[in-house]
């Protein structure tokens, strides 16, 4: 990496302030707690619905968000023994309910669907069967998107993945068949790819067999454009390896590519498009359609093979599969450097000497294509460490750290790139950690939950750990989508939100936004009952 001296200005002189006011928010009357596993959450007009599933019966909780009270709530038994939710979701103006259910006299993994009757707390109609594959299928790969009005809290590794064009036109439920060999290095995957229009009438339907082992290739995202093309990304090593590494000592270039294979809708030929990327590593991707109808890819990469993050890049695709443009964008050793020690500061600029500074562990986990054609593209900190007792028996422990989000203008060039510091610990997996990303009135807010001495931090002091289970601080930054000025906001204290209530069980997967400047979500405080928090943002 280079040092961007020319870049100082952009990036550091727009440092962290504190909120001036803080954002106000309204707690309801408490209700009847649900407990289930499976919780998920949509908006509409300022109302909410929660879907609750617990055991065999799925509860449909009406929530008004203007009059912060329940409607109405619901238990629905009418579903199959064995059946299990993969995914709930909004196609259009429509909300529906994806579950599967295995056919053992049949041997066949069914896929049905049923639309959500929003208002009346139940379903519209029957079900609809819409995929059936004899044979059984592994889980889906696990990443997520995020579609408005609508968070997702994911029950089990499911065994469908759900992909909509950029103009939610158009559906693709993906798949991948049990392999019949174990050994990888004889193996082809074979992959179901289903596209849908909005009235879930299948367009196009088969199964892909790839053109390489498990062993030279890896599957990294899937995508399906307006006109029902289904796209495959995926790395291929031509070398046989099943690792990605440098070619030789002498070469460093990576011993893989990235290739684009396109599916056009009624057949099972697969166009090949072969994605050089010389001496860079590849470290997340994701493969979407822009409002231009291009194929982007975008992501982070790195020179050593690590777990790290050099910089951000982004491709464009013309609709046969050709690169168009290639664009990078190195993250200064400035960015590094924020909210660090000095020891550790020291140590970047070492590493910056020789071109090897590089924000570690740095995951991709959401894009945002805006209206006028810029990238919103976020990433944390996440990793895992796992230590063992002297019986041998495995402790895991969660870090959720600093949130590195980035800009990048219609034209390509970097508008701007911001850390944001955090610190988070935990045992139980996500539990309160992490953060959610909501867009609202020309701004990103990032909110999550923080331990008070982080308030106000310097940009040469590492944030204080939060720690998963002990409360915390409900906290948002605010980044206004021009400039790129970060600000932070206390929202409230988890032990005392209002009149010495406490409120358990948080998570960001129970936030969603309800209007263009309010948010909202569910929390337990004991004694069986539930309340709604909706936030309103300035």
């Amino acid at each position: 990496m280079r040092n961007l001296h020319y870049l100082f200005l952009l990036f550091l002189l727009p440092t962290l302030s504190i909120g001036q006011g803080k954002f106000d928010y309204t707690v309801s009357e408490p209700f009847r707690v649900i407990d289930a596993r499976y919780k998920t959450y949509a908006s509409k007009k300022g109302q909410t619905l929660a879907i609750k599933k617990d055991g065999k019966d799925i509860y449909m909780q009406h929530f008004d968000a203007v009059k912060m009270k329940e409607i109405q709530r619901k238990k629905i038994s009418d579903l199959p023994k064995g059946y299990v939710i993969e995914n709930i979701s909004w196609f259009k103006d429509k909300l529906y309910c994806y579950y599967s259910l295995w056919d053992k006299k049949n041997t066949t993994e069914q896929l049905f669907v049923r639309e959500i009757d929003f208002e009346n707390c139940q379903f519209k109609a029957k079900e609809k069967r819409i995929v059936a594959v004899k044979g059984k299928l592994t889980g889906a790969p696990m990443f997520s998107m995020g579609f408005g009005g609508f968070s997702f809290r994911v029950e089990s590794t499911p065994k469908f993945d759900f992909l909509y064009s950029k103009d939610k036109s158009k559906l693709l439920v993906q798949y991948r068949r049990k392999p019949e060999k174990k050994r990888d290095a004889i193996n082809h995957d074979i992959i179901g790819m289903f596209v849908f229009n909005n009235d879930l009438e299948k367009l196009s339907g088969s199964d892909i067999e790839m053109p390489y082992t498990e062993k030279k290739m890896d599957n990294i995202d899937y995508s399906v454009d307006a006109e029902g093309n289904a796209y495959i990304l995926a790395k291929v090593r031509p070398d046989g390896s099943d690792k990605n590494t440098k070619k030789d000592k002498k070469d460093k270039a990576p011993n893989y590519h990235i290739e684009l294979f396109k599916v056009a809708p009624k057949t099972k030929k697969i166009k090949i498009t072969k994605i050089q990327l010389k001496d860079k590593f590849i470290n997340g991707i994701w493969l979407f359609e822009s409002d231009k109808k291009e194929m982007l890819c975008a992501g982070y990469y790195n020179k050593n093979n690590y777990a790290t993050a050099d910089g951000i890049f982004v491709f464009k695709l013309d609709k046969e599969g050709g690169i168009n443009d290639k664009i990078f964008h190195e993250i200064p050793v400035e960015i590094l450097n924020q909210y660090t020690t000095s020891r550790t500061q020291k140590k970047n600029e070492k590493k910056e000497k020789k071109g090897k500074a590089e924000f570690s562990s740095l995951v991709m986990d959401k894009l945002v294509i805006q209206k006028d054609g810029s990238i919103i593209l976020m990433g944390e900190q996440y990793y895992v460490v796992v230590t063992y007792d002297s019986k041998g028996r495995a402790r895991y422990t969660y870090h959720y750290n600093d949130i590195l989000v980035s800009k990048i203008s219609p034209d390509g060039k970097l508008a701007w790139m911001r850390k944001l510091p955090k610190r988070q610990t935990g045992g139980r997996g996500q539990g309160s950690l992490s953060y959610k990303h909501m867009s609202m009135g020309g701004n990103h807010y990032f909110v999550f939950l923080d331990n008070i001495k982080n308030l106000d931090l310097g940009l040469d002091e590492r944030p204080a750990r939060h720690m998963d289970g002990l409360g915390g601080f409900f906290t948002a930054y605010k980044v206004p989508d021009g400039n790129g000025k970060v600000s932070k906001v206390s929202i409230f204290d988890t032990k005392d939100v209002k009149d010495g209530l406490k409120i358990y069980q948080f998570s960001v997967d129970r936030i969603l936004e309800v209007s263009s400047d309010e948010f909202i979500m569910e929390a337990y405080k004991k004694g069986k009952e539930d309340v709604m928090i909706k936030v309103k943002v300035k």
